[in-house]
């Protein structure tokens, strides 16, 4: 994929984020607000370099796909029926805890 469609691909993200309600759902908008914002410094940091953008194409389309199964679930907290929500949460918290922060130490290794 081109650097163009993943910032095209994550307007939908960020769309949802901006126009989100504050109240039960802040934390997980809060991660995907910051997840999505360390993306998008990552590739506009790769836009100015296309060979490093080459060297690192595996991992921008794993962070990628980390924020949009993210915000996938976050969708469905909100329109899931009650009895789902656990489960849910659950997948919610491992993805923040285990596959969020790999944004971060991409961003972390272009920057140095």
């Amino acid at each position: 994929m081109d650097l163009r469609s993943y910032v095209r691909e994550n307007q939908r993200v960020i769309e949802f984020v901006q126009h989100s309600i504050p109240g039960a759902m802040d934390k997980y908008v809060g991660t995907l607000d910051y997840a999505t914002a360390r993306f998008n410094t990552i590739l506009l940091a790769l836009s100015q370099d296309p060979l490093r953008a080459d060297e690192h194409k595996n991992d921008i389309e794993e962070c990628f796909h980390v924020i949009q199964s993210f915000y996938v679930d976050t969708k469905k907290y909100l329109t899931w029926p009650y009895l789902f929500k656990p489960l849910i949460a659950l997948k919610l918290h491992w993805s923040g805890k285990i596959r969020i922060p790999k944004i971060k130490f991409l961003l972390e290794k272009i920057n140095n």
